[in-house]
């Protein structure tokens, strides 16, 4: 195998994607015999790294923060795909009794109840503003915060509910459903919900280009697109 073949492919993506990717990881690692490592992170991390020239083939975040990356000359525009969306979703500890979360009101009482691991609204995080706003459209956010954990990725967000320093647990779908620790309990009602779309993209210095496009390819193909749903991702027609 000759030097370029040998390479590493290099994803920085945020957390969002982690579980379903390392799994498709090992699929194309399989099918192309590259191996992919990565760096996974807040959305923050990510343009922050890349800000820093860290070493980056495929770059994985919002679309909001593809768009952003590519005007900064970090990621190639015309490279740019959506992966799917990604609705906001609650975990409790794994075996827990799981909350209603049916309504707006029931989402409140739930929400009231509980010590709440959640996303940091100023660590950079996609979902951490939105999730601010949320506690105080449902009039809770004082209560809430003054016995809640704030957390700066989904991980740890799994991390606090699963050790019981947090009771119930409020971040991306896709960061809590399946995992170890913790049972997901549902999806925010429509009338709280969040959609964030998020896409992925080559980086502009990357150094393995045509494999860095081949991997989103197989991400976005038919074995990457059944793993994302089972995530709970809402894909693209």
């Amino acid at each position: 195998m000759g030097n370029e073949e040998a390479k590493e492919l290099c994803v920085i993506a945020t957390g969002v994607y982690e579980h379903a990717l390392k799994d498709l990881a090992l699929a194309y690692e399989s099918r192309s015999g590259r191996r992919v490592g990565f760096v996974i992170t807040n959305a923050g991390g990510v343009a922050s790294k890349l800000e820093a020239s860290q070493a980056a083939d495929v770059v994985m975040t919002s679309s909001v923060g593809i768009d952003s990356l590519a005007s900064k000359g970090r990621v190639v525009a015309s490279s740019k795909i959506d992966i799917g969306g990604m609705r906001l979703g609650i975990a409790v500890k794994a075996g827990a009794a799981l909350p209603d979360l049916d309504s707006s009101d029931a989402v409140r009482t739930a929400l009231r109840r509980a010590t709440v691991a959640s996303i940091d609204p100023h660590g950079g995080g996609t979902s951490g503003p939105f999730i601010e706003r949320l506690f105080q459209r449902l009039g809770i956010a004082e209560e809430v915060r003054a016995k809640g954990v704030l957390c700066a990725t989904g991980a740890d967000v799994v991390r606090a509910v699963s050790s019981s320093r947090a009771t119930l647990g409020i971040t991306q779908a896709a960061e809590l459903i399946g995992i170890a620790g913790v049972a997901f309990a549902g999806f925010l009602p429509d009338e709280l919900q969040l959609v964030t779309v998020y896409s992925a993209a080559v980086a502009v210095n990357a150094s393995l280009p045509v494999a860095a496009a081949d991997f989103i390819a197989f991400m976005t193909g038919p074995a990457g697109a059944e793993r994302l749903r089972q995530s709970g991702w809402s894909l693209p027609a």
